[in-house]
């Protein structure tokens, strides 16, 4: 009569029971990731009643997702037949090459590429300054290489050795979050 029991207890469990119980049930549609298209340009025509453009205010989402906005005071004569436009130019950094003792860093429009074959064995970032740590697998013996790079995104580059591996060290000049794509070149990371 127990093992009856215990049969009727678990035999439901057993019927609703996955393989990979961490699998997910529900699986996203749209797996893809686009990027961004940067705001260009806008152009704004005020009612023939305007006279005076007291403040504008922009109204953008973090990164974090948080809403927030800055205002900004004008307080001057405006002509209502004239529009007002807005306009954004993304800026487009030069191509900078920069060569370390294992590996050569190609930064661009938001990408690194780190041409190398060591492999990756750990990437992460910090925050206050946010920063990318990759580490790469080779045994190695240099010192710290602490190299700044000037009109670019990135700020600068601290590469040490240690016991197994190097260390690469990215700082930016904001947050930003990253997507890592690794092939038999190297490591590409793309900024968004």
């Amino acid at each position: 009569m127990n093992k009856l029991l215990n049969f009727l207890l678990i035999f439901p469990l057993i019927l609703f029971a996955r393989i990979n119980p961490f699998e997910p049930v529900i699986t996203p549609e749209n797996i893809n990731i686009k990027k961004p298209k940067y705001f260009h340009k806008v152009i704004v025509y005020l009612p023939n009643n305007a006279r005076i453009l007291k403040k504008i205010i922009f109204v953008y989402q973090t990164l974090d997702s948080d809403i927030k906005q800055k205002e900004i005071s004008i307080n001057k004569a405006i002509d209502f037949h004239s529009p007002i436009i807005v306009t954004h130019n993304p800026k487009n950094f030069s191509m900078k090459i920069l060569k370390f003792p294992t590996f050569k860093l190609f930064i661009k429009n938001k990408k690194l590429f780190f041409n190398t074959k060591d492999k990756l064995l750990r990437i992460f970032f910090l925050t206050e300054p946010f920063r990318l740590v990759l580490d790469f697998k080779r045994n190695v013996d240099f010192l710290t290489i602490q190299k700044k790079v000037k009109n670019s995104f990135v700020k600068k580059i601290v590469v040490g050795a240690h016991s197994g591996f190097y260390r690469v060290v990215v700082y930016f000049d904001a947050k930003y979050s990253y997507k890592v794509k690794k092939d038999i070149n190297g490591v590409l990371i793309e900024l968004r």
